[in-house]
């Protein structure tokens, strides 16, 4: 079964998670920075099996977006 990548974006480092093969557990896979994300991605989705990218939209605690909100669509 394909795995599923996780991300979450910054402006300077972004976190990187993925799924095990059956999709049962997540972890931390690792951090890049995020300058060199789009050749990271590139460099791993070519030997890795993956279903679906998950991008993760913070929340401030009012439910208002952040900071980050329009750099995460651009990236989108």
């Amino acid at each position: 079964m394909p795995r599923i990548i996780a991300i979450d974006f910054g402006t300077k480092r972004t976190g990187i998670a993925v799924t095990d093969e059956l999709q049962l557990i997540a972890s931390g896979l690792t951090t890049v920075a995020t300058k060199e994300l789009m050749k990271f991605l590139k460099d791993y989705l070519s030997t890795e099996d993956v279903e679906a990218m998950v991008i993760g939209e913070p929340k401030r605690m009012n439910n208002e977006a952040s900071d980050v909100e329009e750099d995460i669509l651009r990236f989108r």
